[in-house]
């Protein structure tokens, strides 16, 4: 099971479920357990268990004055 790189260019590019064959945008992946590091994605059409999202916090000394509007929320 791989571990997804949420906020990359997973969200934009097309993924496969091997399980089903639906095909999509990263971005399509249901939500399922949440952990206190991450969340599982699922396959939208058959809810196959298809990775694993970590969230990822980057702290800076010296932030950009616009950092607040390139937060994004993880789709559900």
């Amino acid at each position: 099971m791989p571990q997804l790189d949420f906020y990359g260019a997973f969200t934009q590019a097309a993924q496969r479920c091997e399980k089903c064959g639906w095909t999509g945008p990263g971005s399509a992946m249901v939500s399922g357990e949440r952990f206190g590091e991450g969340v599982d994605k699922h396959c939208p059409a058959c809810g196959e268990r298809w990775g694993f999202v970590q969230y990822s916090v980057t702290v800076t000394d010296d932030p950009p004055a616009d950092w607040r509007s390139k937060i994004g929320r993880v789709a559900d």
